[in-house]
C-alpha cells in the first residue's frame, strides 16, 4: 500500500503539479504573442506566470520537499541523467516510429541541453566538495531498492493475455520466414545467374541460410531482452518513486484523471482508491504516465528460437531446386517454389489477423517476387559491368 498522505498533503501536490503547469502553459502563451505582435498581452501572461511559479514554490516548501543545496544538485543530476539515458532515447524513438517529426526535433532538442545541464550541475557538485561528481552519483543511488509487486494479471484475464502474448510471436514467424525466403530466393538466383553452377549456388545458399539463421536468431534474441530490460527498469524506476514520493504520484495520477475528462472530486476519489494497493497503484501509472504496458514483453529464447527456425524453413524453399534441376527452368522453379511459400504464408498470417487470406497472400507474394526477381538480374547484369561472363 503506498504510505498514506493527509488530505493537506494530496492537496498541496495537486496544487503544485497545476501551477508548475499553468506557469509553463503561460510562459508558452507569452511567447505566441510576442511573435503575433501582442506585447502587452504577452505582460499578461508573463506575469500571470511569474505568479504561478511563486505559487508553486510556496507550495513545495510547504511539503519539505526543497533540501539543501548538495542533496538537491544530486537530485537534479540524477533526474537529468535518467532523462539524458533512458527517457528521452524511448521518447525520440516513439516519436519517430510514429512519424512525428517535429516531436522528435522537440524531444532531441530537448535531450541535448539535458546534457549541457547535466555537466552544469556535476561542475557546481564538484564546487561543493564532490571531487568526482559523476562517479559519486553512480555510487549514491536516488532511490533504495525496493520489491516490484506482482503486475500480471490472473485467472481468466491473464490466460487470454497470455494466449495473445504467444499470438504475437506471429511476428518472428513472418519476419524470419519471409526474410528467409526472400534473401535466399535473391542469393541463389544472384550466384546461379553469375556462374551457372549448381554446386556452387547450392554450397553459397546453405551457407547464406546457415548464416542467416544464427544471424537473425541473435539478433532476435538481443532487441528481445534489451526491450525486456528497458520494461524492467522503468517499472523498477516508478516502483521506487512510489516508494519516496508518493504524494507526488498520486497528484499526478489524479492529473491523468483529470486529463481524460474526469472532474477534480472523481480524479481524487479514483487516485486515493487506486492508491490503496501499491500493485494497482504501480500498474496503473506504468500504464498511464509511462505508456507501457505492465507484462513484460516476449520471451528472449522463445524469440530468438522462433525466428530463428522460421528463416532457416523459409530458407530451404528457393535452395531445393538447385538439388535436383540443372537447366535453365531451375531459377524460374526456385522462384515459383518461393512465390508459393509467400503466398502460402500470407494466407496463414490472416488466419489470426483476420485479414482476406487471398489479399494479404497476394500482398506478401507481389513483395516477394518483385525482391527475388530484382536479385536475379543483379546477379546476370552486375558482372556484365566488370568484364565477367554472365551465368545460365
Amino acid at each position: 500500500m503506498v504510505r498514506s498522505l493527509s488530505r493537506t498533503e494530496k492537496n498541496l501536490w495537486s496544487a503544485f503539479l497545476g501551477e508548475a503547469k499553468a506557469n509553463r502553459m503561460y510562459t508558452a502563451f507569452a511567447m505566441r504573442a510576442m511573435e503575433e505582435g501582442h506585447p502587452e498581452i504577452a505582460q499578461v501572461f508573463l506575469e500571470a506566470a511569474g505568479a504561478e511559479t511563486i505559487h508553486a514554490v510556496s507550495h513545495l516548501k510547504a511539503l519539505g520537499e526543497i533540501h539543501g543545496t548538495l542533496e538537491n544538485l544530486r537530485t537534479v543530476s540524477q533526474g537529468e541523467a535518467y532523462e539524458i539515458a533512458t527517457m528521452y532515447p524511448r521518447m525520440i524513438q516513439e516519436a519517430e516510429e510514429e512519424a512525428r517529426p517535429a516531436a522528435a526535433a522537440s524531444f532531441r532538442l530537448a535531450w541535448e541541453r539535458e546534457k549541457h545541464h547535466l555537466r552544469l550541475f556535476q561542475d557546481a557538485l564538484k564546487v561543493m566538495g564532490v571531487p568526482d561528481a559523476a562517479s559519486a552519483l553512480e555510487r549514491q543511488p536516488q532511490m533504495p531498492e525496493v520489491e516490484i509487486p506482482r503486475l500480471l494479471p490472473i485467472g481468466e484475464v491473464g490466460r487470454e493475455k497470455t494466449r495473445i502474448a504467444a499470438l504475437a510471436r506471429i511476428r518472428e514467424v513472418i519476419f524470419g520466414m519471409q526474410d528467409g525466403l526472400i534473401s535466399t530466393a535473391i542469393l541463389v538466383s544472384s550466384v546461379y545467374g553469375a556462374t551457372g553452377n549448381n554446386f556452387v549456388t547450392v554450397v553459397a545458399g546453405l551457407a547464406g541460410g546457415v548464416g542467416g539463421m544464427f544471424s537473425m536468431a541473435a539478433g532476435s534474441f538481443l532487441s528481445s531482452r534489451a526491450e525486456r530490460e528497458l520494461y524492467q527498469a522503468e517499472i523498477l524506476r516508478e516502483a521506487r518513486e512510489l516508494e519516496v514520493h508518493p504524494g507526488e504520484e498520486i497528484a499526478e495520477l489524479m492529473e491523468l484523471y483529470r486529463q481524460e475528462g474526469f472532474s477534480y472530486e472523481d480524479a481524487t476519489a479514483m487516485a486515493e482508491r487506486v492508491a490503496q494497493d501499491k500493485g494497482i497503484m504501480l500498474r496503473t501509472m506504468v500504464e498511464k504516465e509511462l505508456g507501457l504496458a505492465p507484462e513484460l514483453p516476449g520471451s528472449p529464447w522463445k524469440d530468438s528460437l522462433t525466428m530463428g527456425v522460421s528463416f532457416i524453413v523459409g530458407a530451404t524453399v528457393p535452395i531445393l531446386p538447385y538439388f535436383l534441376l540443372g537447366n535453365a527452368l531451375v531459377v524460374a522453379t526456385s522462384l515459383v517454389l518461393t512465390g508459393v511459400g509467400l503466398f502460402a504464408m500470407g494466407v496463414g498470417k490472416a488466419r489470426f489477423t483476420h485479414r482476406n487470406p487471398v489479399l494479404s497472400g497476394v500482398e506478401v507474394l507481389l513483395v516477394g517476387t518483385l525482391a527475388a526477381g530484382v536479385g536475379y538480374f543483379l546477379g546476370t547484369l552486375v558482372p556484365g559491368l566488370f568484364g565477367a561472363p554472365g551465368g545460365a
